[in-house]
Formats: structure tokens, sequence, C-alpha cells
């Protein structure tokens, strides 16, 4: 006979200071009568010896040490009459007998999924650890984890699109975490498997830290201003700050992101262009910059690529008309685009320490890796590239448009994806 559990669970709501219980009345007594401006969501606790903590949402902003920006769906609760809403990355700890730590990283995954995006149902852990197999057992067996090529099943079975990325051999592989990065910053958290520590977590966060680059860098990535990675990992309580580079003395006890070996990111459909075609493209286009948008050459430059959506680029100028100007908008506001674009930009080392860039690039994401012109429109601060994409012959020209827009207004990068902590 297995070991008794109690039916019943216990759910922990957690407010700021200023929020009390009148346990007679069963009130939320709160002084401005909003308690849902005072919530930072809950934590359920399972009535088992081992892995308490379960389903679990929770602010990042509750947690001591959390910093930078994250990726958050929005929550809503239903508590003694009110409706509470939080937005948070969902959690819990591994169950142990029928899912281990990467089950729960699919789970938080595709619940996020469920609750940002209408054409995505949720599912259960039980769900997550049957999806697992290609055929249906007849009953859940203990579970002895996950290997990569299953948690790929398990999102393509839920209707996501998954690409594996997986770190080259001598494990130093800028371009690995140049990827991770960019779909990090796509707003698509990522089931991360660290071989060596036989664990899984999900990256869904990053942090900042503002230093010159490495002389030896020709084209640098934003990578090497990454601070640490923001990660839910089922042996601890939410957003655990990852090291980009291992401490000095290391840290034998803990891991950095150099242990990372490989990644899943579950892509919606329509993302043709992978990040690996675009961090090629943006590295060969930063020597051609000095050429084209006039660039110093004596400026070398930072390198950054995110997916998003051509509705958010339109969105983000009409509340930027001001500094991109009225030409630029029309132009974007008229760019017969994709659904999904990649925009590159690219900084100086100053422009980035102060959130400016120097040029942007729109790239098709639907496009192929074979496609010999992606690109749809490039500009800086003066002048704007428009490429005709309908065209069959490849080697037409670009139209070269002025802008018509102060000098004195620098571009400022698009922070477009994640939520500041």
């Amino acid at each position: 006979m297995g070991r008794s559990y109690r039916d019943d669970c216990v759910r922990l709501h957690f407010f700021d200071e200023g929020v009390s219980f009148d346990e007679e009345r069963t009130e939320i007594i709160c002084p401005d009568n909003h308690p849902e401006d005072h919530y930072f969501g809950y934590v359920v606790l399972r009535p088992t010896i081992f892995g308490t903590l379960g389903r679990s949402i929770l602010s990042p902003n509750i947690r001591v040490g959390a910093h930078g920006r994250a990726i958050k769906s929005h929550h809503h609760v239903h508590l003694l009459g009110h409706k509470l809403s939080v937005w948070g990355f969902p959690s819990m700890a591994q169950h142990a007998d029928i899912a281990v730590c990467a089950h729960v990283a699919c789970w938080a995954i595709l619940r996020h999924y469920s609750e940002q995006f209408s054409q995505h149902r949720e599912f259960l852990v039980h769900d997550v650890t049957r999806l697992a197999t290609p055929f249906d057992p007849g009953g859940l067996t203990p579970s002895f984890g996950l290997d990569i090529l299953k948690a790929e099943r398990i999102f393509q079975a839920a209707g996501c699109f998954p690409v594996i990325v997986r770190k080259q051999k001598n494990g130093r592989d800028l371009g690995f975490y140049s990827q991770l990065l960019a779909y990090l910053e796509s707003g698509f958290p990522l089931f991360v498997a660290m071989h060596d520590h036989r664990h899984a977590i999900v990256v869904a966060g990053y942090a900042w830290d503002i230093h010159p680059t490495s002389p030896s860098s020709p084209s640098p990535h934003v990578w090497s201003q990454v601070s640490s990675l923001l990660a839910v990992d089922d042996n601890s309580l939410p957003y655990i700050n990852v090291p980009a580079k291992p401490p000095s003395p290391p840290d034998s006890s803990s891991y950095t992101a150099q242990d990372f070996d490989a990644f899943i990111v579950p892509l919606p459909e329509k993302i043709y262009y992978p990040a690996d075609a675009v961090e090629g493209l943006s590295e060969s286009l930063s020597s051609l910059l000095g050429d084209i948008l006039g660039v110093p050459d004596e400026d070398r430059l930072l390198r950054r690529y995110f997916v998003t959506t051509i509705s958010a680029l339109r969105r983000y100028a009409k509340e930027h008309r001001s500094e991109l100007g009225e030409v630029l908008v029309g132009l974007l506001m008229r760019l017969d685009t994709a659904q999904f674009i990649w925009i590159v930009e690219y900084a100086s080392e100053a422009q980035w320490a102060h959130g400016h860039i120097i040029a942007r690039i729109i790239v098709d994401a639907s496009a192929s890796r074979q496609d010999p012109s992606p690109i749809w429109l490039s500009h800086n601060g003066e002048v704007a590239l428009v490429f005709d994409r309908a065209s069959s012959r490849f080697n037409d020209e670009p139209i070269l448009v002025g802008l018509q827009r102060s000098k004195s207004i620098p571009l400022g990068r698009m922070e477009q994806n994640l939520r500041p902590i």
C-alpha cells in the first residue's frame, strides 16, 4: 500500500503590509479599498512529505534580489469576493513520482502560454507527463526524467513549434548565448538543459551590467552586457539569479549560464528565419554600416536582435512619434510586412550605456534561411533604406528616404517584450 496523503491543499496569498484581514467578517481590509494594487500572488502548499510547493504565481517584485527584466503573464485570482490580478511566471516544485524538473519546466512554460495567448489551452502536470510519450501507456509510471528530445515532443504536442539550440563542443560558444538572449528578449521563455547537473530550468529574464567590451571582439553582441539571468528552478523559490559568468573563486555548489548545454524555445507558427541566421546577417551588416548609414569607423558597435510583431512595432512608433519623426513613423505604418519581424539594433558602447542606438534594421522573420534579401527596412537618425521584397530582382537598389527629424533627439532602443522588475 502506498503512502496516504490528505486530499486538500492550502493556498497562501501575499499582500503588502498595508493590507489586513478581519477574520470575524472574513473581509480583506485595505485603506484605499483596492487590495488588487497591493497583491503579490499566491503559493499552493501540497499535502505531501516532499515537494510541497504546488502551482504558484508570484510577482518577481516580492523576491529579494530579483532585478532586471522578466517575462510575465497576467493571472487572475478570485478571493473573498475580490477579483485580484498579478503579473508573474508560473512555478512549482517537482512531484518526484510522476514529474521531475524537466516536466515542471515544460508545465511552467505551457502554463505561461495559456495565460498569455488565447490559442493555447492549459496543460496540467498529468497532461505534460502523458505528452512525453508517443503512445498512451494506460497509466502513469514513476518518472525518471526527460531528455531534451522528449521535452521537444511535449511542446510539439501542445501546439508549439519548438527549436533546439545546442552549445558547440568547445563550451565557449558565443553564438549560443547570442541566440539565447535573442529569443529571451523576444518574450519566449526558454527550457534550458544542463547535462553535468542533470537538471532543467526555465530562463525567463535577464539583467544588464553596462561595461566596456573586449577589444578582441570585432563585432560584439550585447550578451557581453548581461550580468545575470532570471530563472525558475523547481529546487528553489522562483526568480533566482543565475550569473552569466562563473564567480571568482568558483562555487561548485551552484550553476551559472556557462553550465547551459542546450535550450528549447517554443515558437509560434510562421517564424522561419532562425536566430542563428540573424546572428550571421547582423554581424556581416555591422561592417557595412559605416558605408551605408555613416557610422564612424572608430566606433565599435554592439549588436542586438529580437522578434516582435509588426503591430507591436507600429504601436511603438505611435508612442515614440516625437522621437522617430513623422517620415519614419509613416514608413513604418505603411510597411507591408509579415506578422513577425526581427528587430536588429546597433549602438556604440557610449550610446548603449544611455539606452540609445545608432541604427535599426527590420528583417522578415517569416523568410527562408536561403532568402538572399530578408530585410524590409533599415534606418539611422537621418535616412532610411526601404527594400522592395516583392521584386524578383534581388539586386534592385533600395529606396533612400530622408527622415527630416531633429539631429538633437537620439534614437532609443526598443525594450519591447519583457517587463521591468
